[in-house]
C-alpha cells in the first residue's frame, strides 16, 4: 500500500467517525422534530466534511435547548414561556418629544 492510500483511508475513517458522532448528537437532541433530525443527518452524510462541521456547530450553538426550541408545535408542557419585560428602567415617565435642559 502506498502512503497516499493510507492517508486517504485514514481521512475517510476520521470523516466517517465524525459523521457517526454528529448523527448521534442530532438524534439524541430533544429540541428537533423527527423531520429535522432526518434532514440534518442527510446533510451530514451527503455533504461529508462541510455538513458535519456545519451541523455540529449549529447543535452546539443551541446550548440552552429549552430556550431555543425549534420545533413548530412543541408539546404543551414544553412550550417556551415568555417573560414580561420590566420597562421601569427605561425612563418611560417623560412625554414623547419632550426636551431636557441643554
Amino acid at each position: 500500500m502506498s502512503p497516499l492510500s493510507i492517508i486517504s483511508l485514514a481521512a475517510i475513517g476520521v470523516i466517517a467517525i465524525a459523521n457517526i458522532r454528529v448523527s448521534a448528537l442530532v438524534i439524541k437532541c430533544p429540541m428537533f422534530s423527527s423531520f429535522q433530525k432526518v434532514a440534518q443527518c442527510l446533510i451530514v452524510w451527503l455533504v461529508p466534511l462541510l455538513g458535519v462541521v456545519g451541523i455540529w456547530a449549529f447543535v452546539r450553538s443551541q446550548y440552552n435547548w429549552a430556550k431555543y426550541d425549534t420545533r413548530a408545535f412543541p408539546e404543551d408542557s414544553e412550550k417556551m414561556v415568555l417573560v414580561e419585560l420590566d420597562k421601569s428602567e427605561h425612563g418611560a415617565s417623560g412625554v414623547v418629544g419632550e426636551t431636557y435642559g441643554d
